[in-house]
């Protein structure tokens, strides 16, 4: 795990973030490029936000819990969200006397931000019935607003759905306008990982890179820094805050495997960065 102590000096409430040019020693400088940007382009960005998990608790001033209760026919708990004191947060999907319980955390009122590239470090589970995901969605928007612009999108930019189908399991997806239209408003797919994972390789086997890079034209979403979608639709022009979760839905539940439970998504960090114009993060205190 990297030490990123000393890097950020987060502003006060309701304003831009500032980063720090000092780096601890202990990062190296390839570690701080943002995925998909080369070196000679590593200039431009600077990181506006992370968290790497370091600690034994979840840090609730960057973090927090999400619609603590019933979900479907899961439970959405609080004892669903670990970290292990080496650097990893654990994501789990739990039975508790026949009931599953499912983990979800966002950023929504502590940290939100219009255009950057949003990485995150993770490993799913291998099975299905479960599916893990890094997402966004706005923290606002324009009352009946229909265009993404306005509405703000729910951004997934990735989204794991187990091993053992016949496409690659891993999805990015974009969802905007009114909350009546965003079935028929969605542009997305799954990403062909042809070339770069190993022949044989799943997503679940490692950990990966995820991230989307996010202008006011377009998302490029990318894994471990190659390009796997590009899309000019339902581009949203409003601020948004991460998500990590690992739900049970309805759906799918039925392939789980309970016996196999608890399983977990682990996060190694996620890291957010803008260009200097940009400059659009918030950090609320």
């Amino acid at each position: 795990m990297l030490s990123l102590t000393g890097l950020l000096s987060f502003a006060p409430k309701s304003e831009s973030a500032e980063a720090s040019p000092e780096i601890a020693t202990s990062v190296s400088e390839s570690e701080l490029i943002p995925p998909g940007v080369s070196a000679a382009d590593a200039g431009q960005w600077r990181m506006v936000w992370h968290d790497e998990f370091d600690g034994g608790t979840l840090d609730e001033t960057k973090w927090s819990y999400r619609s603590l209760g019933k979900r479907e026919n899961a439970v959405l708990s609080k004892d669903c969200i670990s970290l292990d004191g080496h650097g990893l947060l654990h994501v789990w999907v739990k039975d508790k006397d026949g009931v599953l319980q499912n983990g979800m955390i966002g950023t929504q009122k502590k940290f939100e931000a219009t255009y950057g590239i949003m990485a995150a470090r993770i490993q799913f589970p291998r099975q299905q019935g479960q599916h893990g995901s890094f997402w966004m969605q706005p923290g606002k928007a324009e009352k009946d607003a229909s265009d993404a612009a306005g509405s703000g999108a729910e951004v997934d930019v990735v989204e794991w759905f187990g091993a053992d189908r016949k496409d690659s399991s891993t999805a990015s997806n974009v969802y905007w306008g009114k909350p009546e239209d965003r079935k028929k408003n969605r542009i997305g797919h799954m990403v062909d990982l042809h070339g770069i994972l190993e022949p044989g390789e799943l997503t679940s086997d490692d950990f990966h890179i995820f991230s989307v890079e996010w202008s006011p034209e377009s998302y490029i979403f990318r894994v471990d820094g190659h390009e796997t979608m590009r899309v000019t639709e339902g581009v949203s022009h409003q601020p948004e805050y991460l998500i990590l979760s690992l739900f049970t839905a309805d759906w799918e539940a039925g392939r789980l495997d309970r016996s196999k439970l608890p399983n977990s998504m682990d996060v190694d960090w996620v890291r957010v960065w803008q260009k200097a114009e940009e400059s659009t993060a918030s950090i609320q205190r």
